[in-house]
Parts: C-alpha cells; sequence; structure tokens
C-alpha cells in the first residue's frame, strides 16, 4: 500500500511537469466543479464527501470521504469563441489612408487536457489527511490573424502585428489537507495550497503605445509564478438525512509576471481570487441525494482581472506614447488597467441517483453570472470566458468492491457579450464589439478505495 501511494505521488509530479494545465473557463476563469463527481452533479457537493476531489470543494471532507485515491482526465473544448468588431476603430489618432480592422475571428487551440490526481488517507477514526493535484484557467485565446493586421503603418509604431494575437494562462494547484471530527456531527479542514501559474501573450504590439513598459507587454514567451495560500472548510451533520458545509479561500498572492509587466496592474501582478462556497446536501431516500451550493467569485479582489479597462488614460490622446504623457494610465501601472471583470455569484443544482448496486447517475444544473459587462469588452476577446448556463450529466460504474470508474459531461451554453470598444479612449476610434463562447467537457476517472 505505501509503495502503491508513493508511486502515485511520483506519477503527480511527473504530470504536474510535463502537461498543459491551461485554459478551463466555466464560471468566469474558474470550472464549474472540482472532480468527477461533483461535475456531474452541477459543481455542487461542498456539503459532500464522495470522492477525493470533495476535499479540494471543503477540506472538512476529508475525515469522511475515506481511504482512497481517484485519478481523472477531462478534454475541455472551449469552442467556438471569438469576437466580432465593426465600426471605424484606430490604434492611434485617424490616420489618413489607414484601413480598419473589422471583422470577425474565431480562436483555435480548441482541445485542451485537464488531468486529476487525488489521495486521501485516514490517520485514525477522527482525522485524515489528504494530496490532490488540480488546474483551472480560462484565459486562453489563438487568433490567426493579428487583432490589428489590417492596419496601414503607424509612424514610431515598431509592435509585430504579423503573427496570431492570443494569451494563455496555465494553472496548477497542490493541495496539502489535514481533517479532523471535533464532534460526532461536525467536521473541519485546512488546505495548504501551493499555486504555479505560467502565462504567455502573444500579437499585442499594437497596444505598446499603451503600455508603460512597451517592452514587457507581449511576444516575450511564457513566463511563471508561484504563490502560497489555504482554504477553511467545515461540514455539519444536521441530521434527517441533511448535511450543511462551508469552505472559505482567501486570496493567493502570486509572485509577478516580469516578462509581462507592461500588461497587468502594478508591474505584472497576477493573483488568485478569493472564493466563498456554502451549500446543503440532502440524503432524500437510499437512492436519492440532492445538493445545492451558492458560490462567490470575488474576482473584484484583484486588480489584473477586475480593474477596469477605462482606466486606461493617455493624456496625449494618442499622439504620443502613453509613458511619455504626462499625467497618463498606462497599462502595467500601479493600480492601472486590467480586464475588466466582476465579481460574480453562483448557484449549482444537482442530484445523483442510484440505479442499481453498481451503477449510480448524476444530473446537474449550474447558473453563474457573466463577469464581463458591455462597458468591459475592450480587451475581452483575449478572454472571452462570458457562459452563463452549464448542464451536466455524469454516472459512477462499480468494477468490483474495491474501485469504480466515473464519467461526467458539461455542455455550456453559447453566450455573447457587445459593447463600445475603447469607449472612454478617443485614440482607439470606437466601434462596437461582441465576444462569445460555448464549450463543452468530457471526464473520465478511476477511483480506488480500500
Amino acid at each position: 500500500m505505501k509503495m502503491l501511494r508513493n508511486n502515485l505521488l511520483t506519477l503527480t509530479a511527473a504530470v504536474s511537469i510535463v502537461l498543459p494545465l491551461s485554459a478551463w473557463a466555466g464560471n468566469g476563469m474558474n470550472p464549474e466543479g472540482t472532480g468527477v463527481k461533483n461535475r456531474g452533479m452541477g459543481g455542487s457537493g461542498v456539503a459532500l464527501a464522495n470522492e477525493a476531489a470533495s476535499v479540494i470543494t471543503n477540506p472538512a471532507a476529508t475525515v469522511n470521504v475515506g481511504d482512497r485515491w481517484d485519478v481523472a482526465f477531462g478534454i475541455f473544448d472551449p469552442s467556438p469563441r471569438g469576437y466580432t468588431l465593426s465600426g471605424q476603430p484606430d490604434l492611434v489618432a485617424p490616420i489618413p489612408g489607414e484601413q480598419n480592422f473589422s471583422g470577425s475571428q474565431t480562436s483555435a487551440d480548441d482541445k485542451f487536457l485537464i488531468p486529476f490526481f487525488g489521495m486521501v488517507s485516514p490517520i485514525d477514526n477522527n482525522s485524515a489527511w489528504s494530496f490532490v493535484m488540480s488546474a483551472n484557467g480560462g484565459m486562453n485565446t489563438e487568433y490567426a490573424t493579428n487583432f490589428a493586421a489590417k492596419m496601414a503603418p503607424v509612424p514610431g509604431f515598431t509592435g509585430n502585428v504579423s503573427g496570431p494575437t492570443g494569451i494563455n494562462l496555465e494553472q496548477l494547484f497542490l493541495n496539502g489537507t489535514y481533517s479532523h471530527k471535533v464532534t460526532e456531527t461536525v467536521s473541519l479542514g485546512y488546505t495548504a495550497i501551493y499555486a504555479h501559474q505560467a502565462f504567455e501573450a502573444k500579437g499585442l504590439g499594437a497596444f505598446k503605445n499603451a503600455s508603460r513598459t512597451p517592452t514587457a507587454l507581449t511576444d516575450n514567451g511564457e513566463d511563471t509564478s508561484t504563490g502560497f495560500g489555504f482554504k477553511l472548510g467545515v461540514q455539519v451533520n444536521l441530521g434527517d438525512g441533511l448535511k450543511l458545509g462551508a469552505a472559505y479561500q482567501p486570496k493567493i498572492e502570486m509572485s509577478k509576471f516580469d516578462k509581462y509587466k507592461g500588461l497587468f496592474p502594478d508591474q505584472g501582478q497576477m493573483d488568485i481570487a478569493p472564493t466563498y462556497t456554502v451549500g446543503l446536501g440532502w440524503v432524500v431516500s437510499p437512492q436519492l441525494t440532492i445538493a445545492f451550493d451558492y458560490h462567490y467569485i470575488d474576482y473584484e479582489a484583484v486588480s489584473a482581472i477586475s480593474n477596469s479597462t477605462n482606466k486606461y488614460k493617455n493624456t496625449s490622446n494618442g499622439t504620443a506614447p502613453c509613458a511619455q504623457s504626462a499625467g497618463s494610465s498606462c497599462f502595467g501601472d500601479p493600480n492601472g488597467p486590467g480586464f475588466g471583470w466582476k465579481s460574480i455569484s453562483v448557484y449549482k443544482l444537482g442530484g445523483e441517483y442510484t440505479l442499481n448496486p453498481t451503477m449510480k447517475l448524476r444530473a446537474g444544473w449550474n447558473h453563474g453570472e457573466n463577469p464581463i459587462t458591455p462597458e468591459e469588452v475592450t480587451v475581452a476577446f483575449l478572454a472571452p470566458g462570458v457562459t452563463e448556463d452549464h448542464l451536466t450529466l455524469g454516472f459512477t460504474m462499480a468494477m468490483d468492491k474495491t474501485s469504480e470508474i466515473n464519467f461526467n459531461y458539461v455542455k455550456s451554453f453559447e453566450n455573447s457579450v457587445s459593447g463600445k470598444f475603447a469607449p472612454k479612449s478617443p485614440e482607439f476610434g470606437g466601434g462596437n464589439m461582441t465576444v462569445s463562447m460555448e464549450q463543452q467537457f468530457f471526464e473520465v476517472g478511476y477511483a480506488q478505495y480500500f
């Protein structure tokens, strides 16, 4: 047993190094849920403990999960996603003979592999520990035609407008958890989190004059940042099959992306937003369990994600670069412009039905607010995380008394947002932009329990 667990930990470390862990948007940047069973129920389950991934949703679940390990691989397909731009937008003050770059584009990079591994081990009858690796993201696009490819040459401009345009954010989390039953009905849990991010931006040269540090805005290859955080959780058995759960994860402060200090506020600062979750689980009968969660993602606590793009101000109205214009507010400045996302509420409802001793069926619905408002579409084409409604399905098939196969499918329905392009920045020329996205996700997992 000990050798098996050590081998699994080694495999987890290897997977975390070699696999790209990117591009998972569902509720903004966050996935609809964590775990094959959890996502099959719309992401609900902060009050439940039925898989290793339950400890990510709620650290207090660790002592209630039992002795097991789970491994899963998902295919994330965020397509189609893209933008439509109309009107006469310019990236500098109007230049005679300059063409507009109106049109539509759909992003490439449409399939992503999302791995998961988790193991839970009891210490005694009242405590347990776990180790879990998970990934999420959501800021990924690649447009074959550069956003500014139609522009006529701009005097003094040196940015590359010939390559593809897009960004990619990858996030990996390693979670170590301890959980303890303080009474027969109350469990508490604490998770220590190591977070790793990788980021790359390409083809944003048309925006170099809007940056405080133009050489650190785009096309600098991949950069990484790291940070440490924690998560707290509680689960309470209220009796008569009713269970209560709650979890809180504060903001994780990350090291800076030095290669992109001309893009993110505060010279490259990109932290991970805090989250709050509370929910109920109800074992209606031996065959049926229903769960409902309320989840709040506080994107407004992170400047890079929430600061309005309308904070950008070039006092020269585009006749000179932002960095050379006194009194300007440029990309990369302290508390400078960001992606303009608002904090969102997410509502998750799901059910599990035991069909027979070897088969359980799941279904759920997830509704999350769209973090992008019509006033903030200017850079939303880079990360069009606008989906709101998600239908989820799943099942568990027992292989024998100690193992099972799990599956889920998530369909995120198309949503779009339209607004004025750079409404408060006259040098961008105006126009109208619509960003849209739909997505689907398939996941299969195997679990062994002891």
